[in-house]
């Protein structure tokens, strides 16, 4: 994954707030980019402890966050329902196609939409 620009999933930002090395070194030279659902699922993340807010926001302002808006949520519908995703995988999935560029996941269930999106799945060690 040399240079370019990724949609990426919850799961994959999750891991870059983590340290996760792996993955920090597969996008360190990219253009990230995240749905607004990305950012919903982290800033209500259960569990979350108060004092990872400022690093969470500081994540989520050094990269674009696309709103949901009638196109994105046009696309999220077709692709849950061809799809049978999650509301949310499929809203974060029409983001990477409104965008036009892949969409990096831990996530086995994206996989299904490597006709219409290209989808790289980072697969966790352990």
């Amino acid at each position: 994954m040399s240079g370019g620009r990724y949609v990426v999933d919850t799961n994959i930002a999750l891991y870059l707030l983590g340290g996760n090395e792996t993955v920090i070194q597969l996008l360190s030279d990219k253009g990230l980019h995240l749905s607004v659902i990305t950012r919903m699922e982290l800033l209500s993340f259960p569990g979350m402890v108060r004092s990872e807010l400022p690093r969470i926001h500081a994540f989520l302002d050094a990269w674009p966050v696309e709103d949901l808006h009638s196109r994105i949520e046009e696309e999220a519908i077709r692709l849950r329902s061809a799809y049978r995703l999650k509301l949310p995988d499929s809203i974060i999935a029409a983001t990477a196609s409104h965008v036009g560029i892949p969409l990096v996941t831990a996530d086995k269930a994206m996989l299904r939409l490597g006709d219409e999106i290209e989808v790289l799945r980072f697969e966790p060690k352990g």
